[in-house]
């Protein structure tokens, strides 16, 4: 499979071209790759109640010292990122933290019984293609990434480069075509919310997606730091002609801090027909169902999870259905392909 936007992504947003000079930035970075490396390696430090402490002081120090890219391993593929980044280090900690997303992908092979189109918007640099490809690869045709972080989006380029199904996006999503909030990293330095000072444009989904063939038993997956709602209310045509499966990060507090509705979710998704919701915490394990959009209920969570008192960071990732698919629920929540990969790292 081809597409000439392989080479020429859809700037959207300023976007460096990937950096030939990347492999010769990684050698003359042998020892920040190295401490990286290290902290990952010894990362079940992290919450011991004597070193623990210690662990994450490093971790800090470490990530205010270096800047720019690191080598490290992410699902058995070597890839190239930011020093400081999140990814490899939640994989360890939290074992089931990527199960829904590798069920749902199995799941809907299964029911069009033919490879699916996967749709990561908040790509970051690829880990969810490297996830997906280590556990379930042969399931996908095509990987239609978008990122708006220019530096997350090169890195994304780099370790995709080889995978011949991956297609780069650099792109900011909101609800309409226009300036929003410019992207911004947070504490974690592994992710970039909407919450810049300075504008940047954005597109929508739908735009994005105009004439490319999804086919049958697609997954949506959004993670964008609070502004999920918005992506979706951008993809309406795309989640009303093309039904793909919904997997998204309901995360109140980074809604508020992007100066979002945590309600806009499932409002969207509701007008478009998405009448079956199966919840998972954020550490991956199966929460609750949902049959239809319970407000009442929806308006107590965010409250659990504004009060910050239940667990630290509190949120959920919500698969959305409608009830043309032929996907089981109760197999979701099961997870029963998920919990026999190995997925962790």
């Amino acid at each position: 499979m081809h597409d000439s936007t392989r080479d020429q992504p859809i700037a959207i947003v300023p976007v460096p071209t990937p950096n030939t000079g990347y492999a010769d930035a990684i050698r003359d970075r042998k020892i920040s790759s190295f401490i990286y490396n290290l902290l990952l390696k010894h990362h079940r430090m992290y919450e011991s109640p004597y070193v623990g402490r210690i662990w994450r002081t490093a971790w800090k120090m470490a990530s205010d010292r270096f800047s720019g890219p690191v080598s490290t391993n992410i699902h058995g593929q070597r890839a190239i990122v930011n020093f400081g980044h999140t990814y490899a280090l939640f994989a360890r900690r939290f074992p089931h933290w990527n199960e829904p997303l590798i069920e749902l992908v199995y799941q809907s092979h299964a029911s069009v019984k033919m490879p699916i189109t996967v749709i990561d918007v908040g790509a970051s640099i690829g880990d969810t293609v490297m996830l997906l490809e280590s556990n379930c690869g042969e399931m996908i045709s095509a990987y239609f990434c978008v990122e708006g972080d220019p530096e997350f989006f090169s890195y994304l380029r780099q370790n995709l480069a080889a995978l011949n199904k991956a297609f780069a996006f650099g792109a900011l999503l909101s609800d309409a075509e226009g300036p929003i909030a410019g992207l911004v990293r947070t504490t974690n330095l592994g992710s970039a919310s909407a919450q810049g000072a300075t504008l940047a444009e954005a597109t929508t989904l739908d735009a994005l997606l105009t004439d490319r063939q999804l086919g049958p038993g697609a997954v949506l997956k959004i993670d964008v730091d609070g502004f999920d709602g918005r992506v979706l209310r951008g993809a309406r045509n795309t989640l009303s002609e093309r039904r793909p499966a919904v997997v998204f990060e309901w995360h109140p507090v980074l809604c508020r801090e992007s100066g979002n509705s945590p309600l806009e979710h499932f409002d969207v998704l509701r007008e478009e027909g998405y009448t079956r919701f199966v919840w998972f915490t954020k550490y991956g394990c199966f929460s609750h169902f949902m049959r239809g959009v319970d407000d009442a209920s929806i308006r107590n969570l965010v409250e659990v999870c504004l009060n910050d008192r239940h667990d630290d960071n509190w949120h959920y990732d919500v698969v959305a259905l409608t009830d043309s698919h032929q996907i089981s629920d109760v197999g979701l929540a099961e997870l029963s392909f998920a919990k026999r990969r190995r997925s962790r790292y």
